[in-house]
């Protein structure tokens, strides 16, 4: 017997939405390590490499949430990626402006869902927080990567970027 699923058209379509988000934010991320590998910031590129780890950590819980209310998820395509990356100034407004983007996208499926299905509103609560983690994160990486950057400290901020947290 074939599970029916309890998920609406426009919850799937949201959860859906979801799952795009981190496939993209984890393919950005990729994309920014392998830039800040050719400018010679390894310890960047190893922060950025975490973060679109962590992504895919994301994708997986949305995965199984779908499947857990009884539907599958489709894959999606992913765009490709061409944002310029030409320090870690431009890698961290990319992820601050990017964060902030996904943050208000969770908070208006979030508002969607509390009216549609609460048990799909509950699970959105988790990536509200992590999202708004996330936010403050990024902003204090750009706030102390600004003072290394009016001190000449660049190099010394990427050798201790993944201590900052």
């Amino acid at each position: 017997m074939v599970v029916k699923s309890r998920l609406s058209a426009s919850m799937k379509e949201g959860l859906q939405d979801a799952l795009q988000v981190e496939l993209y934010q984890s393919n950005l991320w990729k994309h920014i390590a392998n830039n800040l590998q050719r400018l010679g910031f390894f310890n960047s590129q190893k922060y950025f490499l975490a973060e679109s780890a962590e992504e895919l950590t994301h994708y997986q819980m949305h995965v199984n949430f779908i499947n857990d209310m009884g539907d599958v998820a489709d894959m999606p395509k992913i765009d490709a990626i061409r944002d310029e990356v030409e320090s870690i100034g431009d890698a961290l407004e990319i992820g601050y402006r990017t964060e902030i983007d996904v943050l208000k996208q969770y908070k208006n499926f979030y508002k969607e869902a509390f009216e549609e299905d609460v048990e799909v509103a509950q699970y959105l609560e988790q990536f509200i927080h992590i999202q708004s983690k996330a936010v403050g994160q990024y902003g204090d990486l750009l706030s102390k990567y600004k003072v290394a950057e009016e001190t000449k400290e660049i190099l010394e901020f990427d050798q201790h970027i993944l201590d900052i947290n």
